[in-house]
């Protein structure tokens, strides 16, 4: 081990039979178990946290394999962190519901993240995305936050698994629906360079050339993120999901807070979709940043990959 920590303190690490120090999972022969059983240790991890939001003016931190260490920590641990840095953002990469509680204000949609993947792939209709959500739901505290992504460090790139339209298509549900999207490293310029193992372990640089081939790319996102702050209905709004004429490739759903009511058609399919989409009666104008700005509901007319979004102007008589 290249540890300077396993020098110092040696009995802060797990140990199996013949006294060998053991990773978490066995194939992670690179990282040792830390013991949290000792209470010196806990007093480490909690003065080093501080010691990098006071020192280094952190915002916050995302925590690898949170589920690793014992919930009871990460909850002792919240309250010195937000004394030091009111506000700071706690983000578990764990899709355990039970961390949002007390510890955590963000956790990982990893279940959404794979039905998405299905649906792009063509194994999944469209309509599973909204399964997956409805089950969340049920299980997290209300007003969870959840991280939505359709690119990490841990899989393949989007674009390359299934195309660039349908990368775009994904990050246009990631912006649009509830919790917090993910913008990974170069996905802002189409960048398509694997990161995940054995990448992983290797220094990449974000290939920004890539914004002169996929011009396209980066004006995307930015209308999007755009997008998301012109309405706070995105951030938010509350999830009403909305049935169309074709829910095997279509998804639609509805954002809306006190102020106002966004409606949302992502067609995540390569074929073209003309059809209803039942939103609440009243009219609307079309707010999609491509700069038609035409359409009206219900009737919806998405080329492939499409996303189109409409803001309730008034509701019916």
């Amino acid at each position: 081990w290249d540890s300077t920590l396993i020098k110092q303190h040696s009995d802060w690490f797990k140990r199996d039979a013949a006294g060998q120090i053991v990773p978490p999972n066995p194939d992670w022969v690179d990282v040792a178990q830390l013991d949290y059983s000792k209470p010196a240790l806990r007093e480490y991890m909690s003065t080093m946290l501080v010691r990098w939001l006071r020192e280094y003016k952190l915002d916050g931190f995302r925590c690898d394999y949170a589920i690793g260490v014992p919930r009871d920590l990460w909850e002792s641990l919240r309250p010195q962190l937000d004394r030091v840095r009111p506000g700071l953002a706690f983000m578990a990469e764990a899709d355990d519901p039970g961390l949002l509680n007390r510890a955590f204000d963000i956790d990982y949609a990893w279940d959404f993240y794979h039905a998405m993947s299905a649906v792009l792939s063509g194994k999944a209709p469209a309509s599973s995305l909204r399964e997956v959500w409805e089950r969340a739901e049920a299980k997290y505290p209300r007003g969870a936050l959840r991280l939505r992504f359709s690119d990490n460090h841990d899989q393949l790139r989007a674009t390359g698994q299934f195309g660039l339209p349908a990368a775009l298509a994904a990050s246009a549900v990631m912006f649009t629906l509830d919790g917090v999207p993910l913008l990974y490293n170069g996905m802002e310029v189409g960048d398509t360079t694997e990161s995940t193992a054995p990448a992983l372990f290797e220094k990449h640089r974000i290939a920004w050339e890539m914004a002169e081939r996929r011009p396209q790319v980066a004006p995307y996102y930015k209308s999007l993120t755009a997008l998301r702050r012109a309405h706070p209905a995105f951030t938010r709004g509350a999830v009403r999901w909305l049935r169309n004429a074709d829910e095997q490739r279509v998804l639609s759903f509805e954002r809306a807070d006190d102020k106002e009511t966004l409606v949302v058609a992502v067609n995540l399919s390569s074929q073209s979709y003309a059809g209803v989409v039942e939103a609440a009666p009243g009219e609307y104008r079309e707010i999609t940043p491509s700069g038609r700005n035409a359409a009206t509901l219900p009737t919806v007319l998405l080329a492939p990959w499409e996303f189109r979004v409409f803001r309730r102007t008034a509701p019916a008589d």
